[in-house]
């Protein structure tokens, strides 16, 4: 049995994909990408082609590898190279990393957001010009739904400015403000963004306001 399967799970995770998200990079179903993660239906030749095409994952890696987050985390998405040929650098980056045992103590402890000044900080490979922050997950049930993240995951996420504020429509998203941490998806309606972590729950947004906002770029699992 292949590890497409296997894979199309470990990259939605890392890129902060729902299955339906996934599913309409490539105009497939959400049941589809369900059935490939669940060993119950192999993708078309074609489909693993263009899958592998669009995240710069060699094919034979992709089909063959059980392919770990480090090397997920070194192939370019929309980026199709030789690696014997081409390495493209990134630099280290040393971010803030607030673990979750942690995030109650620090709010109550500083009660204003320079408390992510006195996280300890841990390092990643990124190419972002933007803050980032590393998020532990302590209880996946405060997550929206459509999300495979669970306890002990640490989400990394790049703060939003005025400068990515149009990418951040549809994507998983984090609020921090001296009352707590939310999560949700950024949905933008009528110019309006909100946070939102179901049809009931919705937090506000504006860059004019004290809470901090964060969008996911990439997830290290615990498997």
């Amino acid at each position: 049995m292949s590890k497409i399967g296997k894979n199309i799970k470990k990259i939605r995770n890392i890129r902060g994909l729902s299955q339906q998200a996934f599913a309409d990079l490539f105009s497939l179903s959400r049941g589809n990408i369900s059935s490939y993660e669940e060993f119950r239906a192999e993708p078309k030749i074609e489909i693993v082609l263009r899958i592998a095409n669009y995240f710069g994952i060699p094919l034979e890696e992709f089909i063959e590898k059980d392919l770990s987050v480090n090397d997920l985390l070194h192939y370019n998405t929309q980026l199709v190279l030789d690696a014997n040929k081409l390495k493209i650098a990134q630099q280290l980056l040393s971010i803030p990393y607030l673990p979750a045992l942690y995030i109650e103590e620090y709010l109550i402890k500083y009660n204003d957001l320079d408390f992510i000044r006195q996280l300890p900080t841990i390092t990643i490979p990124t190419n972002s010009k933007l803050k980032q922050l590393a998020v532990e997950i302590e209880n996946p049930d405060v997550l929206p739904a459509g999300y495979d993240f669970s306890n002990g995951d640490i989400l990394i996420c790049e703060e939003v400015v005025k400068e990515n504020i149009h990418r951040i429509n549809g994507k998983f998203g984090i609020m921090i403000n001296t009352e707590g941490i939310r999560f949700g998806i950024y949905k933008e309606q009528k110019k309006n963004i909100t946070l939102n972590l179901n049809e009931w729950v919705t937090y506000p947004f504006t860059l004019e306001s004290e809470a901090q906002y964060w969008v996911l770029r990439a997830c290290y699992s615990q498997y």
